[in-house]
């Protein structure tokens, strides 16, 4: 910013000055607040996927093991994004509590596989509550037999309300994982009912 040409001492001087120390000191006071309501972006945990309720239709006396992909890393500018070990994390937990199978593995070694793809994570740029809507496709294959049991595309949402986190960023986490936690519930639940 040019300041106008002034003469030391006079009046119009000791306004430019007090006036440019204002804005200083305003700014400084300002920036902090300015980082904390934007907030710097947090992944998603897989603790916050985890339904807190699955349906229990049946326990299936197999292993099976769990493999996700389509995740993104986050950036600390960007917005809060789900990895693939941290979904992976979630479903496989998820499938233990709600005893859908015998055993779940932690490598290529079970019965069956589920693979599970995140296909889209919409995110709102901006906004007092923050909606995200989760896209995913989950196929369940017969190991010894090579045969696509199943397979569905899912799709979940969740609203995050302007009073749940002080920044946005925090509300837009909040409804990524909830979109997620909704989307591995479906996704538990259908395996269940299933005839394997």
């Amino acid at each position: 910013m040019e300041l106008p040409h002034c003469h030391i001492g006079s009046d119009e001087t000791i306004y430019v000055m007090t006036t440019v120390r204002g804005i200083r000191l305003a700014a400084l006071v300002l920036l902090p607040w300015t980082f904390l309501l934007s907030g710097c972006a947090m992944p998603a945990v897989s603790e916050a996927m985890i339904p807190e309720t699955a349906s229990i239709e049946k326990t299936h006396p197999y292993s099976v093991n769990v493999e996700v992909t389509g995740g993104r890393a986050t950036e600390p500018i960007g917005t809060p994004q789900i990895a693939n070990d941290a979904f992976d994390e979630a479903i496989t937990e998820t499938l233990i509590k709600a005893k859908t199978f015998a055993k779940v593995q932690d490598n290529r070694a079970g019965n069956y596989e589920l693979s599970v793809i995140i296909f889209n994570v919409q995110q709102p740029s901006s906004g007092g509550s923050a909606s995200v809507t989760m896209e995913t496709g989950w196929t369940l294959t017969n190991r010894l037999t090579g045969e696509v049991v199943w397979q569905q595309a899912l799709r979940s949402t969740y609203t995050a309300s302007s009073d749940s986190d002080i920044t946005f960023v925090g509300r837009l986490k909040k409804a990524t994982e909830g979109a997620a936690k909704d989307n591995i519930k479906q996704g538990v639940t259908e395996i269940a009912r299933l005839d394997l």
